[in-house]
């Protein structure tokens, strides 16, 4: 969608200010006098468009091009750039194969479905509608998931619970689905002003929430490492006084999600200093004495991890003036 700014002067009407509509604007949606606009009051704007105007569905047309990856690699593109269908042209023997590796990755693309099949194409679509699931629904997710992620993959280290590490992998992929998910929604926003305003997304909300589902998501990435390491069994027989250090590290590392949630969405930005009181004792309980190879894998996760937290709770944080 081609979008431009413009500098337009407030006039006197009788006793009314008014603004004067771009002639070009007016002449695409051929409009005429005693016509009706819609007009969206947000914090930041106002925004207008022609009662009939609905969000333009977009579509793109990929090609096969010797390669199913590559072919796989775009529709996964399409999807973030916010595309509602695609037009997939491939060799009717080429099909079987994609519709295979396209499985691996289905489940990570909410909402898109393949709808057509045809000799020569395939078309995808995305069945979704924007407004069914607000971005901070999906930032709470996340968060309830790599928090729980979190304390399960530690706590599967400690107790040496490879099921529960398990649970910890399986979880990772629905987090995944959520940051795809969440960055197509954002970046839908970014392009279409209709639809941010209809979510009610400031552009400093769409920056900071394409942020955090990154942050979250690596996260989530960080504690699925721990939990695969635990699988593989390559975590047991840890030495004892790691063991009660890892113990602590893991409360700190559930309280401080905690408190970064609540500084992110409820704006307590006092919480801010238990956060980074919590970040040095990590790193106090972990650095005790010399790590093994096992135990600094561990401690680099963890450490990663909060990093990632504070990086979080910066995004909200607002310096108090003097």
């Amino acid at each position: 969608m081609d979008t431009r700014r413009e500098i337009r002067s407030i006039m006197k009407s009788g006793g009314s200010l008014v603004v004067s509509l771009p002639r070009d604007w007016v002449e695409n949606q051929k409009l005429k006098q005693g016509d009706v606009l819609e007009v969206e009051i947000t914090r930041e704007a106002l925004i207008m468009r022609t009662s009939s105007k609905s969000r333009v569905k977009k579509s793109v047309h990929l090609k096969y091009r010797g390669d199913v990856t590559s072919l796989v690699n775009n529709i996964i593109g399409g999807y973030l750039l916010g595309y509602d269908m695609m037009i997939v042209e491939m060799p009717r023997e080429i099909i079987g194969v994609f519709e295979q590796k396209f499985s691996n990755i289905k489940n990570k693309l909410m909402g898109l479905e393949i709808v057509e099949e045809h000799d020569d194409r395939l078309v995808l679509k995305m069945l979704m509608d924007p407004l069914e699931l607000h971005p901070v629904d999906v930032i709470k997710r996340m968060w309830q998931i790599s928090r729980e992620s979190i304390e399960a993959s530690l706590t599967a280290i400690l107790e040496e619970d490879v099921e529960l590490a398990e649970r910890v992998i399986q979880k990772d992929e629905e987090v995944d689905k959520l940051y795809f998910y969440g960055v197509r929604l954002l970046r839908s926003c970014a392009e279409e002003p209709i639809l941010q305003t209809k979510l009610n997304l400031t552009n400093i909300n769409l920056l900071d929430y394409r942020v955090s589902v990154y942050l979250l998501e690596n996260i989530n990435d960080r504690a699925s490492e721990i939990a695969s390491m635990v699988e593989k069994g390559l975590l047991r027989m840890l030495d004892k006084l790691f063991v009660e250090r890892l113990s602590k590290a893991k409360n700190l590392l559930v309280e401080n999600h905690d408190d970064v949630y609540r500084i992110f969405f409820n704006q307590e930005f006092s919480l801010l200093s238990n956060v980074i009181k919590r970040l040095e004792k990590i790193k106090l309980e972990m650095l005790l004495g010399k790590l093994t190879f096992r135990e600094l894998k561990i401690y680099e996760q963890i450490s990663s991890m909060a990093r990632m937290q504070y990086d979080l709770a910066e995004l909200s944080w607002i310096p108090i003036s003097s």
